[in-house]
């Protein structure tokens, strides 16, 4: 008796990742604890003075705290795809392409998949956003670094499907009827958009092409949500807007520190001699002090991560709250705020309006209005944000809106898409 053939659907997301396997021979989804569990797409490397084994996923995260965060952590490094002038970094003394850092996360989740199968698998769909990058080079080079990355972790038949039909197929796998569907995937680094003819009558078909009726996307998601909050709330306390003298004239610090640290991963470039500097003499020269020495301490004893996830706390809370602390308790960065859900979405607004304009003119250049949807699936953490949420209401009606699994729905949809990309294991 021949053994089942297996093929694994990996959704490496910007914020977090799964995997899903599909059973091709009995044409079903494989359910199990083992690969139930949804993670934080964070990699941690300890401080060493060897090559070491990083840690993945929300032990990273637990690490990298316990250790004081003196490691070197990444997070959201999907994000760094398309960029050509990434070519590789230095951890404790070893250089890693970024493909080499992807292929860290694809090969645990492959042996994940693989000690439930048995098999060394080697069937992967990988989910990608509608759009990497507006610029076509820079968009292809990420889907070749991802597909580099998936041979590096030891696949070596790679297909790619776009993550909003992917979160369409998972939808579709709970229906029992035909529904022309707006499917609307908001994640951490991405918003992607799809309008699909669903029907569970055609689930598992090898030629799904004539029921996808438009797909697209932008890069603005959750993260820079949290990236507006910082502005806002956090740098006018650290001293955005604060003046000082030169020259007998009075000037405004720069911003462009202030935008650096609306990134926490990019803080880490300003601990450098000029850069600290500068802020030393901003706290003798400045109209505020004080902010000058809370920033300094937030670069020196790298505490970017550590605020950054207050601040993604605040904004999850305010998806069903109304108001929230944000409380920071460094003894050199003591921040002590409450924030509105109405500040939120003031602060946030270009960012709502960037994705729902966007929408509105998808829709238009697919010809479609709302009248034209039956059904609005969202999925993704970010589709729980009030106000995009609201904006999605008013325009296609609260009877439309239906959810997924916010952070599952990709991954068991990559899988589900196995009968389109190898329809040779299914004859």
């Amino acid at each position: 008796m021949n053994p089942d053939t297996f093929i694994y659907g990996i959704d490496f997301g910007t914020s977090n990742s799964a995997v899903t396997i599909w059973n091709a021979t009995r044409r079903q989804l494989v359910r199990d604890p083992r690969i139930a569990q949804v993670e934080a797409s964070f990699l941690y490397f300890p401080y060493a003075l060897r090559k070491i084994t990083p840690f993945l996923g929300n032990e990273a995260r637990r690490r990298y705290v316990d250790d004081g965060m003196r490691g070197r952590l990444f997070q959201a490094i999907k994000t760094i795809l398309p960029y050509a002038s990434f070519t590789h970094t230095v951890v404790n003394n070893e250089a890693y392409t970024l493909e080499e850092l992807i292929a860290i996360f694809l090969t645990h989740f492959k042996q994940r998949a693989d000690a439930v199968t048995g098999q060394d698998g080697k069937h992967v769909i990988l989910g990608r956003p509608a759009v990497f990058a507006e610029d076509p080079t820079a968009d292809q080079l990420a889907e070749d670094r991802l597909r580099a990355a998936a041979h590096l972790a030891g696949f070596t038949e790679i297909r790619f499907q776009y993550e909003p039909i992917a979160a369409a197929f998972a939808y579709e796998s709970r229906i029992d009827h035909p529904e022309r569907v707006l499917v609307a995937d908001f994640g951490g680094g991405t918003s992607d958009f799809t309008v699909v003819q669903l029907d569970p009558r055609r689930q598992g078909l090898t030629d799904r092409a004539s029921d996808i009726l438009a797909t697209g996307g932008l890069p603005v998601a959750g993260n820079k949500y949290d990236a507006a909050t910082m502005w806002h709330k956090i740098t006018p306390l650290l001293g955005r807007g604060a003046t000082y003298k030169s020259w007998g004239k009075e000037i405004e610090v720069p911003d462009s520190l202030y935008r650096t640290i609306c990134q926490w991963d990019q803080i880490v470039f300003l601990n450098n001699p000029k850069k600290l500097d500068f802020l030393w003499r901003m706290t003798g020269l400045s109209s505020d002090p004080a902010a000058f020495d809370r920033f300094r301490a937030l670069i020196k004893e790298n505490q970017g991560f550590a605020l950054f996830q207050v601040l993604e706390a605040a904004k999850i809370a305010l998806t069903t709250g109304v108001t929230t602390p944000i409380d920071f308790d460094h003894p050199r960065i003591p921040l002590h705020l409450r924030m509105t859900r109405s500040q939120f979405n003031r602060q946030s607004a270009d960012l709502t309006e960037q994705i729902t304009g966007y929408l509105d003119r998808f829709l238009t250049d697919a010809a479609l209005g709302p009248a034209d949807i039956e059904t609005v699936f969202l999925t993704g953490g970010t589709s729980l944000i009030f106000k995009l949420r609201q904006e999605l209401i008013e325009r296609f009606g609260l009877e439309k809106i239906r959810d997924g699994h916010e952070f599952t729905s990709v991954a068991d949809g990559l899988a589900l898409s196995a009968p389109l990309f190898f329809p040779e294991l299914h004859s």
